[in-house]
């Protein structure tokens, strides 16, 4: 079974609290102030642009390793920042499931085919949308919960891509035995209350492997502040 969409990989986890104040003061002190419009800046006298702090977070590794270290941590990849979630799956944006194919393929053949929306028919296998399919909806992840001295941290990557699920070989396929789980992950400060996190069949998950993406873009990188109990960009401070 092949599914292609937006491949997205979805991460949050803890940095502690030194380090957040670290980076943030690294961000302000780096910043261009000439290349921000006025009227932002005295909405906003400590806005850093979503293009700078995605450069920082997810490209510049040496001054993130720094930065940890001044913090007694060893700074690895923004991958590693995941010990509160750690998904990989389909981002399908919000109010309802986005535009994504899955494909059923048996002996390099595609023998059916489904898509959330309603193209012309092109072959009398496809159908037109997905309603024949049972959807999940997985338990959310909750809103972060750290131990003291650390914040959340949410990121993640999204691209053009495939994926390949392993379906147990049996006589024939059966679309009323498939079930496409769906998490919403707002809590997670992502922008993807229908995220497609896997598939199952006959009750049972699918293993699935990425065949193929494209450019990667990036997520907004946000924390979580408990005393505001909301998302804050990440030059923001309680």
């Amino acid at each position: 079974m092949v599914v292609s969409g937006y491949v997205s990989e979805v991460v949050c986890g803890t940095i502690p609290v030194s380090f957040k104040e670290a980076f943030t003061r690294y961000l302000l002190k780096n910043r261009d102030v000439s290349r921000i419009p006025g009227w932002l800046l005295k909405g906003s006298p400590h806005y850093v642009s979503s293009e700078q702090i995605q450069q920082m977070w997810y490209f510049e590794e040496k001054v993130m390793g720094e930065l940890m270290g001044n913090c007694n941590r060893r700074w690895k990849t923004y991958r590693e920042v995941n010990d509160l979630c750690s998904l990989l799956g389909f981002g399908t944006g919000k109010e309802g499931i986005g535009i994504f194919e899955i494909g059923i393929i048996q002996d390099g053949q595609t023998i059916l085919e489904f898509v959330p929306f309603n193209p012309t028919p092109d072959s009398p296998n496809r159908l037109r949308n997905m309603e024949a399919l049972s959807i999940r909806q997985l338990v959310p992840p909750p809103l972060p919960c750290p131990d003291a001295g650390y914040v959340a941290v949410s990121a993640g990557t999204w691209a053009k891509g495939m994926l390949r699920f392993a379906v147990p070989a049996t006589d024939a396929f059966h679309s009323d035995r498939l079930e496409i789980l769906v998490v919403d992950l707002t809590d997670l400060g992502v922008g993807e209350d229908h995220f497609v996190a896997g598939l199952r069949y006959e009750g049972k998950d699918l293993p699935g492997e990425i065949i193929k993406t494209g450019e990667k873009e990036m997520y907004q990188v946000s924390w979580y502040s408990p005393q505001k109990h909301r998302w804050l960009h990440m030059y923001e401070e309680d």
